[in-house]
């Protein structure tokens, strides 16, 4: 199987959809090395999808390095070691949206990260039912494998 790389998805998909670039590390709490994050932005902008990306992390000293490094494209606070607080912590490093992990969420999450106009994402769901429940309670964006069921949801 062929793999592409990071470049080669940009190639293809950039100014057509949404990417939600998704940096992971060994852990939460560690530092990010800024050069390797200086290529990925230079990618990004290489393809002209600044509007068309936004960084998602657990990590919040990485959130703070895109924020520093790359303030005009769009950060996700991910659920790291705080998935309780992803509104706070959101509002305190300046990100544009959240990414709820289930089951750890409420209605009142929701509502907080509306209130501070946040953009809600879940990570994820494949369930017809389940969807149309995550969007009556306001989520913005559900993460998915299976685009088709949950955009006939969405239709519906």
């Amino acid at each position: 199987m062929q793999i592409l790389t990071f470049e080669e998805l940009l190639k293809k998909f950039a100014c057509h959809v949404i990417m939600n670039i998704h940096i992971k590390t060994r852990s939460n709490t560690e530092e990010y090395d800024e050069a390797r994050l200086a290529k990925i932005i230079a990618l990004v902008r290489k393809y002209d999808c600044e509007k068309w990306v936004y960084f998602c992390s657990g990590n919040d000293h990485l959130l703070r390095l895109c924020k520093k490094m790359a303030p005009d494209i769009a950060c996700c606070v991910g659920a790291g070691n705080d998935a309780w607080g992803l509104v706070e912590r959101a509002v305190e490093l300046g990100c544009e949206k959240i990414q709820l992990f289930k089951p750890k969420f409420d209605q009142d999450m929701i509502n907080r990260a509306h209130e501070k106009g946040l953009v809600v994402n879940v990570f994820w769901s494949d369930d017809a039912q389940e969807a149309k429940a995550f969007l009556d309670m306001g989520i913005d964006t559900i993460l998915t494998n299976d685009y088709n069921l949950v955009s006939q949801v969405v239709r519906q």
